[in-house]
């Protein structure tokens, strides 16, 4: 539950205040399956960013510092720390899950055979050694 308590308010506050500090525009992109449109922020055409990325046009810097005033890198530094740890969480989150997934596997099908061994060995071969 740290992730859904923490992590998911640290990703939207860091992410949103990290955007506003390298002067991103403000932008709320929702989606459903194939749909997807952007309601708040400039317009964009998600089918020709699909096609850019595909073709590996328009990449662009992971951190842009190029656009940070002086006076908003502690917001930066700050937010971005607020949103590495929402990131963090969701990865701790969700190595967790991946490792409960397989021990929860694993434990039914150890103990069921050993379950069905153990019922052949005492009632289908009860004079078996």
């Amino acid at each position: 539950y740290s992730d859904l308590i923490l992590g998911g308010p640290c990703r939207l506050f860091g992410g949103f205040f990290f955007d506003r500090a390298r002067g991103e525009p403000v932008t709320l992109d929702v989606s459903f399956f194939w749909w997807k449109k952007r309601l708040i922020g400039p317009p964009v055409d998600f089918k020709e960013e699909e096609l850019k990325k595909k073709m590996g046009e328009g990449e662009e810097k992971w951190l842009d510092l190029d656009n940070v005033k002086a006076k908003d890198f502690p917001l930066l530094i700050v937010s971005g720390g607020i949103k590495l740890t929402g990131e963090v969480l969701r990865v701790v989150r969700e190595v967790v899950e991946a490792v409960d997934l397989f021990v929860g596997r694993y434990l039914v099908l150890l103990a069921s055979g050993y379950i069905i061994i153990k019922f052949v060995h005492f009632k289908i071969f009860p004079d078996f050694p």
